[in-house]
């Protein structure tokens, strides 16, 4: 009797290797953070035959889903809710096409959700940043498949505005966020024992700005070692390269030059 071979059908397809500890603990990453997300909104677009498109609900909670809905685009107005996800799907389809992919409108909608706009201004905005995003990406898809350079050139300059756009954009959003506030903060500020630490207001004088420091009587020099270290120098040098050195004071001798001081009678403020 001959032996009788097995074949492995060509749709088996051969196993494959576990995931490595560390393919693992990055797995692992993934879940944790897929669970800490709330998932988007998502539309089910169906098409019926000789009729319009219409956009479905994806499961039986239709009250839940028209609350996410609204939620998303930061505003309890349905109809605003309805127009906004219009204009991410206008802003998405395909070139050529009438409507938006279900996967497009999804995308954007997710995009938009990410923002989390939080009243109708900031909707308008981040359905104006899904755009610019697209546009951008476009021209920049564009610029790379030509052979042509004055195209590339082109593709090349549209692309780099709707970036330029799209990051004005995220700076407006950031600053209506902050209520067109900006904080300044400053870190490890040392003052000494006779130095002194003064925030005035800064003056345009002349061309130059200039800032406006009462001190009084005080030395403008601090008298603790710490607040500057010096170091002994000999001549300053010209331009000279030979190393000729500049001609001390008149006086013949070296000294050491006094602290600032302002005079006892307290000079008006610059104009």
């Amino acid at each position: 009797m001959g032996k009788s071979v097995e074949k492995v059908g060509a749709s088996q397809k051969p196993l494959k290797r576990e995931p490595t500890p560390q393919e693992q603990r990055g797995i692992d990453k993934a879940f944790a953070y897929c669970r800490s997300r709330t998932p988007p909104l998502t539309f089910d677009i169906k098409k019926a035959e000789g009729s319009d498109i219409t956009v479905g609900i994806p499961h039986n909670n239709a009250g839940g889903f028209i609350a996410q809905q609204r939620a998303t685009f930061g505003t309890v107005s349905q109809d605003f809710a309805d127009r906004a996800g219009g204009e991410v799907g206008n802003a998405l389809r395909d070139r050529g096409q009438p409507l938006p992919s279900p996967k497009a409108l999804n995308a954007g909608v997710a995009a938009v959700a990410g923002i989390e706009p939080k009243n109708e201004h900031e909707a308008m905005l981040a359905v104006q940043m899904v755009g610019t995003h697209a546009m951008a990406m476009d021209m920049m898809n564009l610029a790379k498949q030509t052979e042509s350079i004055d195209r590339m050139e082109r593709y090349g300059n549209l692309a780099t505005k709707f970036l330029r756009t799209y990051t004005t954009q995220m700076e407006t959003l950031a600053k209506l966020r902050r209520g067109g506030e900006q904080t300044v903060r400053v870190e490890h500020v040392h003052v000494y024992q006779g130095g002194q630490a003064i925030v005035g207001q800064v003056t345009q004088v002349g061309g130059q700005r200039r800032g406006i420091i009462e001190n009084g009587n005080q030395a403008h020099a601090p008298t603790e070692p710490r607040a500057l270290a010096t170091a002994s120098f000999g001549a300053v040098l010209c331009q000279d390269t030979g190393g000729t050195g500049m001609p001390v004071a008149s006086g013949g001798r070296e000294e050491a030059v006094p602290d600032a001081r302002r005079s006892r009678r307290k000079r008006s403020a610059e104009r």
